[in-house]
């Protein structure tokens, strides 16, 4: 006979975590809900990225921004895509159209939208490296979240760790240790940001889209 005991402080967990917002730095486990084609007024092409943990925490507009628009990559965010691509073991992506609910400033509601995505990196058990970034803004202090590596949930193995065959997962653990609690940057918050502790949608009305390449 198999028993087991509630634990009532972890039966609110769930419904405590559910919607909320990532704000610590550190490896995280879950799946990419959403991978959809941006391209800022420079013309710079990225793609930006919804992340939702195994708690259900999330963290939303995580974008890498991989190439200028002569076509020309941008080396260290396209190093994270094609990261990214050996952890779900993907060779190659192509864009779909596809109806997506967005943020929409001028009604301030959510609404159906047309986007370009990326279903070969979307909904597949994905591990990320998370980095905390705050920036002092009109008098608040703004939050979000860069990425800085992705793994393999599975045995926590690094890309260089796949692609080598040497999957030992002992990479990361270095990597989480020389991740910073939070790194203070001077500029503008990315599109996304919010207030520390803040509980709102990750929806802000600072525009990034003049990226500076």
């Amino acid at each position: 006979m198999t028993t087991y005991t509630r634990d009532d402080q972890l039966a609110v967990q769930p419904e405590t975590n559910f919607g909320g917002r990532i704000e610590t730095s550190g490896a995280y486990t879950g799946r990419l809900t959403l991978a959809k084609e941006r391209t800022a007024k420079t013309g710079t092409r990225g793609i930006e990225f919804n992340f939702e943990a195994d708690d259900g925490r999330v963290a939303r507009y995580l974008t890498l921004w991989v190439a200028r628009a002569n076509g020309e990559k941008i080396e260290y965010p396209f190093s994270l895509l094609s990261a990214l691509m050996a952890c779900l073991d993907v060779k190659n992506i192509e864009s779909t159209t596809e109806t997506i609910d967005e943020w929409n400033t001028a009604s301030g509601m959510m609404a159906p939208t047309e986007a370009q995505t990326f279903p070969a990196l979307m909904n597949k058990p994905i591990g990320i490296l998370l980095q905390r970034e705050e920036r002092e803004w009109e008098g608040k202090t703004y939050v979000s979240m860069k990425i800085v590596q992705f793994f393999d949930p599975k045995d926590r193995s690094t890309p260089a760790e796949i692609l080598s065959g040497q999957r030992t997962g002992q990479s990361l653990d270095k990597m989480v240790t020389n991740l910073r609690e939070t790194v203070v940057r001077a500029d503008a918050p990315p599109a996304g940001a919010a207030p520390a502790g803040s509980a709102g949608g990750n929806f802000s009305e600072i525009d990034d889209d003049d990226v500076p390449f």
